[in-house]
């Protein structure tokens, strides 16, 4: 682990993580009640930037400080995935949620009773968690920021700071979350799931990933486009059995291409970076075929969506122009 930066060098960073992870969790979607609302959007990043943000920078300052690459960064990231709807905000088991209009249409569809949990609902949520919380604001972080990889970003005082903010924000969500308290075997059960997650991230399988130094470069633009194509099927799939299916079907597929790219195909920090602006593009058209949310305008939610696109497309033309600068690497899947 490299020595870390002064706090002058490393507070765009922090800020950028902080605050541009629930961005891209909650903003891109354009479904929330204050869409196209900028002073609202600005003060929920109050709330949203502790809660995903934070978890963001934990993630990756664990992750660097115990040396684990980006099979553990997936893994505490799906922990996370898990708990934020099991355990914080309670919609993993909440049987109505009165702000969201389409919740039955969402939810029973493939709705497992015994349970008390849907199955697409919960993918789509843990996967959005893993892609968009916490592993597209990182892999940007590492492509458009190369001097910060393997270096913590927060010190001593800084980790107890983020981490005191998202408790105090984990616990205010819940609280507000109280009227779907699920059963303690629902809780007991999400607790369980967390916490081997969390071990798993710790075992070898959490460990860097060795990549081949000999192949050729992949074309970034196919890079990219994976990316955007994966995120689109992903929100585009019917919330129905097959749409379950055609989720499992991208993940799955993405795990066995990607792994086999790395062994044939010189792969860096700059891919991967591609691969979250390709899906940062996706998510945010997305955006603009979500229903209207209730108490907006048309014209403040395509505004907003028209002005977020253009952030992502000005981001994803800055991670195509930082290839020249990254060169192979022996331990590519390394934050």
């Amino acid at each position: 682990m490299l020595a870390r930066l002064t706090l002058r060098e490393r507070i765009w960073p922090l800020l950028a993580v902080f605050f541009g992870a629930p961005v891209c969790a909650e903003y891109l979607q354009a479904y929330l009640p204050g869409t196209g609302d900028g002073l609202g959007m600005l003060a929920g990043l109050l709330i949203f930037g502790p809660l995903y943000g934070g978890a963001a920078l934990l993630i990756r300052e664990i992750a660097v400080r115990t040396g684990r690459g980006w099979r553990g960064i997936v893994l505490l990231a799906t922990a996370f995935g898990v708990a934020m709807p099991g355990l914080v905000d309670l919609s993993l088991f909440a049987e109505d949620n009165p702000g969201v209009a389409y919740w039955d249409q969402l939810r029973l569809p493939t709705l497992l009773d015994p349970l008390g949990i849907a199955v697409y609902p919960t993918i789509v949520w843990v996967l959005g968690h893993v892609l968009m919380s916490v592993g597209a604001p990182l892999a940007l972080l590492n492509g458009l920021a190369p001097r910060h990889r393997q270096r913590p970003l927060l010190g001593g005082v800084g980790l107890a700071v983020v981490a005191t903010l998202w408790l105090a924000v984990t616990v205010f969500v819940r609280s507000d979350a109280a009227e779907n308290e699920p059963s303690f075997a629902q809780t007991a059960s999400a607790c369980v799931c967390v916490a081997a997650l969390g071990v798993l991230a710790f075992t070898p399988v959490g460990r860097p990933v060795a990549a081949t130094t000999a192949g050729q470069r992949i074309s970034p633009w196919k890079v990219l486009v994976a990316g955007f194509v994966g995120m689109l099927i992903i929100d585009l799939a019917p919330p129905t059995w097959p749409g379950v299916g055609l989720v499992v079907c991208v993940v799955l597929t993405a795990a066995v291409v990607l792994g086999a790219t790395i062994r044939n195909r010189r792969w860096t920090a700059y891919e991967i970076a591609l691969l979250a602006a390709g899906a940062l593009i996706g998510r945010t058209l997305t955006g603009f075929l979500a229903p209207l949310p209730e108490g907006v305008s048309a014209v403040a939610k395509y505004s907003s969506s028209t002005v977020l696109l253009a952030v992502v497309t000005l981001i994803a033309a800055a991670v195509v122009r930082s290839g020249h600068r990254v060169g192979p690497t022996t331990e590519v899947l390394r934050p």
